[in-house]
């Protein structure tokens, strides 16, 4: 029988949780820019899971100056993009993704001065998408998010 002390952390970490998904599903959208995109991965060994990226690109630095940087690009996947500064997922990569992993994930990095606070002018926030939002946008772009 669990004590009472891990069922009452148990309430408090769910109602934390369905905190967090009401403010983010809650919050009203907002003007920015994408700051990030990258394509992660999870599978399941011994019983442990996994996690591994694909590709991430984020902003030039400064901000704005250049291209934009890769920063990831894994050596298995290397010959899937074309141009992986801008990374796009295909029917055919994704179908090869699925049969490699267990889990795949677009996340989006999206900056918006309207999600800023006391301490930072912007606010950014990193989600998974859908394949075919991933495709449309590219790291610099100015997108309506929320």
């Amino acid at each position: 029988m669990p004590s009472r002390r891990s069922i009452i952390a148990s309430i408090a970490g769910a109602a934390l949780s369905g905190f967090g998904v009401w403010y983010w599903f809650g919050s009203e959208s907002a003007t920015g820019y994408v700051q990030e995109k990258s394509i992660e991965t999870r599978n399941r060994e011994d019983n442990q899971l996994y996690s591994e990226s694909i590709v991430t690109v984020t902003l030039s630095n400064p901000p704005g100056s250049g291209s934009p940087q890769l920063n990831w690009l894994h050596d298995d996947w290397e010959s899937h993009f074309d141009s992986p500064n801008s990374p796009g997922v295909s029917e055919d990569l994704h179908q090869e993704l699925q049969r490699a992993y267990e889990d795949i994930r677009c996340v989006i990095g999206v900056c918006s001065p309207a999600w800023g606070d006391e301490q930072q002018e912007t606010g950014c926030h990193n989600a998974p998408t859908s394949q075919e939002n991933f495709n449309q946008v590219q790291v610099h772009d100015r997108v309506t998010a929320s």
